[in-house]
């Protein structure tokens, strides 16, 4: 492979930083947190098991994260309505505002370098970055 791999890791450093510090600005959400609220908004509703297992997490540290964003209000958990065994997670109203927020700041840091962009270099950049995650999604 060529330069490319690098080229796009130093680009994701700063959505990385912009990330850190848009989490630093909403107090406190760690990291081990906030990949669990991603995922589960991303993906979700989910089971533990789904969770941990996408999060390449054991049971029990995806349930103690689950367990800290429940009681803070960001994720809920309900019985399955195929199984009363299965617990389900989802993201409440004020886990999506939180992440809302957080995107809101990422968003606007990325907004401020792709307004140095020409336009037909932000339309390239949208174009490959789509087809970039769809191929990191399969």
């Amino acid at each position: 492979m060529d330069d490319s791999a690098w080229h796009i890791e130093d680009a994701s450093l700063v959505l990385v930083e912009a990330t850190l510090d848009a989490m630093a600005a909403l107090g406190d959400l760690s990291v081990p947190r906030l990949r669990v609220l991603l995922a589960v908004d991303r993906h979700g509703p989910m089971n533990l098991r789904s969770l941990a297992g996408r999060l390449d997490m054991s049971l029990s540290a995806a349930g103690r994260v689950v367990d800290r964003l429940d009681t803070a209000g960001l994720l809920s958990r309900a019985p399955a309505a195929h199984s009363r065994r299965e617990i389900r997670i989802t993201t409440t109203p004020a886990g999506r505002e939180v992440l809302e927020r957080l995107r809101a700041a990422r968003r606007q840091r990325i907004g401020q370098a792709l307004e140095k962009l020409a336009p037909d270099d932000r339309t390239t950049l949208v174009r490959v970055l789509r087809r970039l995650t769809e191929a990191a999604d399969s």
